[in-house]
């Protein structure tokens, strides 16, 4: 959509007032296309390189400005020649006489120092980056590169990336060729339509490639660190399935020419949807017994949807921001339909629906298209949207708007309206009371929900069982058995296992835990060992089973409960574990260290290598999950060594906002006990002036 804006003056004070006011200069300038050419140091995290943007004039302006932080140099030309810039922090605003109807190459060299949206990951702490990689969705991409943040001005982007020849480089596009250039690699993408610059990434760093065919043929791209190849197949399960599925149900092939996704450490998000190239945080690298416990799937499909819903049609303002994040969450869900089934679409509704309505009650309820509204809102609120939208004009006609509704706005910015108009024209219907309910509505409708839910037996029988929340176990009694009969619904059984830890166990309510366990369900299982608060000898063999299940997590779950009730086996069955434990998760392997340390019969030089083990875990190399989890093993330990502390202070420090946010609370706790500030103090002597200044500045220490 074009601004109605006025942005030409004549004024150069003027210009570079309204530059930074306004994020939008679509109606006088248009930026078709964009070279990118990218140099990354081994040894700086300077990044430098040139970038040239091909513009159209649509009206007289005295001068246009690219937005730029971080800017530590720069040189600009037009069509070669060089022009005077000035920088404000904000925009580098180039003057030249631009007249409508000219075409003009910018040129900015520049190099910049960026404190966001490029990240260099050190993972040894060595003091040099092993990895690094881009987000710039907001308006975060002119943090290290100067574009243009305007979500509204897509252009054509080719980007070409120098770096050290030990690594590769990912970024949007099809590969066209690398070339070694001294102990350096350059590698140079195409993309050959146009795209928001938010949607720009990048990604150095050690990987190899697995490269998978969609039934269209489109080659999907499958990155994995080296050390990981024996994760490829659990990490990325579905994948194929899920793009198959999703060109089928959306009705419009693929649009782009390739499609990549790339696991990186720490990410700030799951995952982001760059045009080509997902990037998502590579705790979803897992192993087959790991894929029970948490995988990729949801997060998978919906970042693959986001390639139509975001990336080929782009919201015009965040007002808008459901046509992206709802259309993808709504796809996402009929993506594991396909896969797991109508119930788990349905539970994926229903629990979807259950925090909405907590939402509104809080208080907290916002119109769908508000563009202050929740993540909630816009993610499951806009799903819900789509379903509802469905069953009220019907499968056909609802597929043949989003088909329509492609085609007309590919490659180009849409609105609410935008959408609903073409709903409307394509099945006839008057859209206006279906708008006002789940579009403009501040609060969730849950009465149609509820009755869109119903239509679903297995909803019903679901209600009925979860009805018996409130009933005396005596009168549920047959409803849980009911329950367990052939063929099993997964689904049901973990809601009555939920409602077994609700009433005074007994005779029969083991008989029924022991029934559920016998089905070898992994996630009935599952929801056993971890619905359980305390041992019972009545289980001892059901939970020593599952020690062998193909969830770290239930085998977690039953380690310490095994542990809990049987005092004098302790070592033994920490023994047994080990021996037959190929592989554990962190979080499983902590527990166990955890546990052994408070056991008896080691010896003092095995608990020794327990602790060493259990305060690795602090370490940057490893997960922010992992590292918080390690923490609070160690402090309930009373086991925090120099090396933890020193990992803490790190931690306070990352870029991760979650995990520094926990980080800085765990800190500030210790420091208020005395024999934790002694080895604080110690700590921080020990360290460089910079770091000493970043931690006493954040906590007045």
């Amino acid at each position: 959509m074009k601004t109605t804006i006025l942005w030409c003056i004549a004024s150069l004070f003027s210009i570079l007032a309204v530059a930074q006011d306004s994020p939008s200069q679509t109606e006088f300038v248009d930026f078709q296309t964009a070279t990118v050419d990218i140099y990354v140091n081994e040894n700086s995290e300077i990044i430098s390189g040139t970038v040239t943007y091909k513009v159209n004039i649509l009206k007289d302006v005295p001068s246009l400005f690219i937005d730029a932080k971080n800017i530590t140099r720069y040189d600009v030309k037009v069509d070669g020649k060089p022009v005077e810039a000035d920088y404000n922090e904000k925009q580098i605003v180039v003057e030249s006489r631009f007249r409508e109807s000219g075409i003009h190459n910018i040129t900015i060299e520049f190099s910049t120092k960026t404190n966001k949206a490029l990240y260099y990951i050190d993972q040894n702490n060595d003091g040099k980056w092993d990895q690094i990689w881009t987000q710039g969705q907001g308006k975060y991409t002119s943090n290290w590169l100067p574009s243009i943040d305007d979500l509204n001005d897509k252009m054509i982007w080719d980007i070409s990336v120098t770096a050290p020849s030990q690594y590769r480089v990912i970024s949007n596009g099809v590969l066209q060729e690398t070339t070694v250039i001294d102990n350096n690699k350059k590698w140079q993408f195409d993309m050959e339509y146009p795209m928001s610059s938010y949607l720009v990434a990048m990604v150095v760093g050690k990987y190899d490639a697995q490269i998978k065919k969609s039934a269209t043929q489109k080659p999907i791209e499958l990155y994995y660190y080296p050390e990981d190849a024996q994760k490829v197949e659990s990490t990325y399960k579905y994948t194929v399935q899920m793009f198959d599925f999703l060109e089928r149900e959306i009705g419009i092939e693929y649009p782009w020419s390739v499609y990549k996704q790339i696991p990186v450490k720490d990410f700030l998000y799951s995952g982001m949807e760059n045009t080509t190239a997902t990037i998502f945080n590579d705790q979803f690298v897992v192993d087959d017994i790991a894929f029970n416990d948490g995988n990729y799937v949801t997060v998978n499909s919906h970042e693959l949807a986001h390639q139509w819903f975001g990336d080929l049609v782009t919201e015009t303002e965040s007002k808008h921001h459901w046509l992206q994040e709802g259309f993808a969450t709504y796809y996402s869900m009929l993506a594991e339909r396909d896969i797991y089934g109508d119930d788990h679409y349905y539970m994926t509704l229903f629990e979807n629906a259950e925090s909405l309505i907590a939402q509104t009650k809080s208080g907290n309820g916002t119109a769908l298209v508000d563009a202050g509204a929740s993540s909630l809102t816009f993610y499951q609120h806009g799903a819900w949207a789509l379903h509802a939208l469905r069953d009220q004009i019907g499968d056909a006609d609802f597929k043949l708007s989003i088909r329509e509704y492609l085609k007309t706005y590919a490659g180009r910015n849409v609105t609410t309206d935008d959408f609903l108009n073409i709903v409307s024209k394509t099945s006839g219907k008057d859209l206006t009371t279906y708008k006002n309910r789940w579009l403009t509505n501040t609060q969730f409708p849950s009465a149609e929900a509820l009755t869109l839910l119903r239509k679903s037996n297995f909803m019903e029988n679901y209600f009925q069982l979860s009805a018996r929340s409130i009933s005396s176990f005596d009168e549920s009694f047959n409803s849980y058995k009911e329950t367990l009969r052939e063929p099993i619904n997964e689904l049901l059984v973990e809601e009555m296992i939920k409602q077994l830890n609700l009433h005074k166990r007994n005779d029969k309510i083991i008989e029924l835990y022991k029934k559920a366990g016998a089905t070898g369900n992994i996630k009935i299982r599952q929801a056993i060992a971890l619905s359980l608060q305390e041992y019972d000898p009545a289980l001892d063999k059901l939970l020593r089973t599952m020690l062998n299940d193909s969830s770290y997590l239930t085998r977690e779950s039953a380690l310490f409960l095994l542990w809990q009730g049987n005092p004098t086996e302790r070592h033994s069955i920490l023994e047994e574990t080990r021996r037959k434990w190929v592989s554990m998760s962190s979080s499983l392997e902590m527990a166990w260290n955890a546990l052994a340390l408070n056991s008896a019969d080691y010896k003092n030089n095995e608990k020794y290598q327990f602790l060493q083990r259990l305060s690795s875990f602090t370490g940057p190399e490893n997960s922010p999950q992992t590292r918080t989890a390690a923490f609070d093993y160690l402090i309930n330990l009373d086991a925090m060594g120099t090396q933890n502390y020193r990992d803490l202070m790190d931690a306070c420090v990352h870029h991760n906002w979650r995990f520094y946010k926990n980080s800085r609370d765990i800190f500030e706790a210790l420091y208020k006990k005395n024999e934790s500030r002694v080895v604080i103090d110690k700590v921080l002597a020990t360290m460089t002036e910079e770091e000493q200044k970043k931690i006493r500045s954040l906590f007045k220490v």
